[in-house]
C-alpha cells in the first residue's frame, strides 16, 4: 500500500510502505527556526557569501564610476561649447581691429576731425644726418 494519510489539524496518522508512524497530541514537531537557519547556511557557506558580497559592490562601482564618466563627459561638452563660443568672439575681435586699424580709415579720420592732409612734393623737406 502506497502513503496514506488521516487525521486532523492536531493529531496526524501517517502510513508509508513498511513504516508507520503516529503522533500523538502531546507530541509537537518542533519547526527549527527560520533565521537561525539562514545564519547557519551563511555561516557554513562564507565563501560565496563572500563573493556574492564583493560582487555586489563591484556592481555598485561600477555604476557609480559610470555615473561620473557621464557627468565628467557633461562637462567636457560644455567647456568645448565654451570654447568655441570664445574661439567665435576672438574671431569677430580681430576682424573689428584689422578694421579699425586700417590705413584708408585711419587717413579720413585724420583728415576729418584733425585736418590732416598727406604734405605736396614741394612742401617736403629732406633732413640729412650728420
Amino acid at each position: 500500500m502506497i502513503g496514506l494519510s488521516t487525521g486532523t489539524m492536531t493529531g496526524i496518522v501517517t502510513a508509508a510502505i513498511g513504516d508507520t508512524k503516529v503522533l500523538k497530541k502531546s507530541e509537537k514537531k518542533r519547526q527549527p527556526n527560520l533565521a537561525i537557519e539562514i545564519l547557519n547556511d551563511f555561516i557554513a557557506q562564507k565563501w560565496v557569501v563572500l563573493l556574492l558580497l564583493l560582487n555586489v559592490a563591484t556592481a555598485l562601482m561600477v555604476v557609480h564610476f559610470a555615473h561620473l564618466n557621464r557627468l565628467a563627459f557633461i562637462e567636457q561638452d560644455t567647456l568645448f561649447q565654451q570654447r568655441d563660443e570664445l574661439d567665435l568672439q576672438w574671431r569677430h575681435n580681430l576682424l573689428e581691429q584689422r578694421t579699425l586699424a586700417e590705413h584708408s580709415r585711419i587717413e579720413a579720420l585724420g583728415e576729418r576731425q584733425l585736418g590732416l592732409f598727406r604734405p605736396k612734393l614741394a612742401d617736403e623737406v629732406m633732413v640729412t644726418l650728420q
